[in-house]
């Protein structure tokens, strides 16, 4: 068989990731209220893009 590339990963999401891209939300938004202006927009930024990553998951069946 020639050199071949190996196939491209297939991950499937786990409920923990959410719980994981939550937390790391919620940690920002934290760590925010706690910061000067400039820290400020900065935390509010990866809260945001945390939350964007959690709600793109597709849903769990709990």
């Amino acid at each position: 068989m020639p050199n071949q590339p190996p196939p491209p990963p297939h991950a499937v999401p786990e409920p923990e990731d959410r719980d994981y891209l939550l937390k790391r939300a919620d940690q920002h938004r934290r760590q925010g209220e706690r910061c000067d202006d400039a820290s400020k927009s900065l935390h509010a930024r990866f809260q945001r893009l945390y939350e964007d990553r959690a709600a793109a998951l597709p849903p769990t069946d709990h």
